[in-house]
């Protein structure tokens, strides 16, 4: 079939243009949400086409039924699919017209829960459908979990097999498959050289000496032990301390006035601890000081209290060599990109708290029923000399321990950098 005059380039401005208008971005700045909106009008604009849709029902729905337009819908409530459409009857004796609903998902997978409410939103009849669309590692979840009436499908899958289904629109579908897979993951290619970043001991012990704020800080203030969060549904590392919904924690994030440690409550904008590289007795005396007076005046911990102003940055402001190398660190305990290759979260009982010689994380494999555990970090003595990764597979009955260390390589990105590290994650699990 000759290529149709529709392009990549008018379907997405199509589909910017109307996203720009779409209540949905009103009500979240979400980057996942933002993305799903579009890819919600990119598919809108492709299935204006009749063969394009047959395609589309018979390939990725699963379905017979022939439809009316299937068109973009604004999510007015939690069950609000994305795409909405009339399935006509299969003859004009049979009493089987129904709703075919789509509901597109980048920012992490469908629960169970989730399919069967949107599912029971269109209505009692049972030849309504609801097709879910996500990513391939989050559609993999719900193997033996789907409700009666729901198709599920990756996006992977659509970007494959409709260009073949539909070859007049393959560059169409190959597009929108490619940016359902791939824009809900996070940005790991940054503007820095990762062998320079992790290699230098006076890279590593400014790092080093700033987590050893956030962790004094922690035990001052919180009387608690910074560990990574394992709260679900999160797009980014989280090294913190005493987060919560109504509560006022402190968290390690970007440098913002000279300071990676921030005071973090959900909802509000983070306030920098003010505290920077301590390099002499009158810092370090003047940081206690700011630390003894928070934890006396605890009230700003609470929900309606504000957060205190905490004044100038006490010591020197950390380096961009700190921030980079954050950055880059953060993109390798990212739970996303961990997701992607297969791992989860270890439970929070089972996180290591960050001590003085180590930074780390703690996960496990996704349908390993052995019980066996990874960790990815960094450091191993006091005084660190670098900040090269490590993966470990933790000891068990019938397997002792192993450790690689991943070390950069000279003008390698930090993309396949990240990779290679998770790549040497995914070699311990090989028996």
């Amino acid at each position: 079939m000759a290529r149709s005059y529709a392009t990549v380039g008018q379907m997405l401005t199509y589909a910017v243009d109307r996203s720009m208008s779409s209540p949905d971005l009103e009500a979240s700045a979400e980057q996942h949400t933002r993305v799903e909106v579009i890819l919600r009008n990119m598919l809108e604009f492709v299935l204006m086409s009749p063969r394009s849709r047959d395609a589309f029902l018979h390939t990725i729905a699963r379905t017979d039924h022939t439809t009316g337009s299937i068109v973009a819908s604004p999510r007015l409530r939690r069950v609000s699919p994305d795409l909405l459409a009339e399935m006509l009857p299969t003859s004009s004796e049979s009493d089987d017209s129904a709703s075919l609903a789509v509901a597109l998902r980048v920012g992490g997978p469908f629960s169970t829960k989730e399919l069967r409410a949107m599912r029971g939103a269109l209505g009692t009849s049972p030849h309504h459908l609801l097709l879910a669309v996500s990513r391939r590692s989050d559609y993999s979840d719900l193997d033996g979990q789907v409700p009666e009436g729901v198709v599920v499908t990756s996006w992977r899958r659509l970007g494959r097999r409709m260009p073949k289904a539909d070859p007049g629109h393959a560059h169409l579908w190959a597009t929108i498959g490619e940016v359902g897979e791939n824009a809900g993951r996070p940005l790991v290619q940054f503007p820095v050289e990762p062998k320079r970043l992790l290699t230098k001991t006076r890279t590593a012990r400014e790092f080093r000496a700033h987590l050893d704020v956030l962790h004094q800080a922690s035990r001052t203030v919180l009387g608690a032990s910074p560990r990574f969060s394992t709260r679900r549904g999160q797009t980014e590392a989280h090294l913190q301390a005493g987060v919560s919904r109504t509560r006022t924690g402190l968290e390690f994030s970007e440098v913002e006035h000279g300071s990676p440690v921030h005071l973090v409550r959900t909802g509000s904008t983070p306030i920098p601890l003010g505290i920077g590289l301590l390099e002499s007795e009158e810092e370090l005396d003047a940081a206690r000081e700011r630390l003894a007076v928070l934890d006396r005046r605890s009230a700003w911990r609470s929900e309606n209290s504000g957060l205190p102003d905490l004044g100038e940055l006490i010591g020197t402001a950390a380096s961009p060599e700190v921030e980079g190398a954050r950055l880059l660190l953060w993109a390798i305990f990212n739970p996303l990109l961990l997701r992607d290759c297969g791992f989860d979260l270890a439970a929070a009982r089972r996180q290591p708290a960050l001590s003085s010689t180590t930074l780390s994380l703690r996960l496990q494999r996704r349908g390993d029923d052995s019980g066996t555990l990874y960790r990815i970090w960094v450091g191993g003595d006091r005084d660190w000399s670098n900040l090269i990764p490590r993966v470990t597979r933790e000891a068990s009955t019938d397997r002792s321990e192993e450790t690689y260390a991943v070390a950069p390589r000279k003008s390698q990105s930090t993309a396949d950098f990240v990779w290679e590290v998770h790549r040497a994650l995914r070699s311990l699990t090989i028996v």
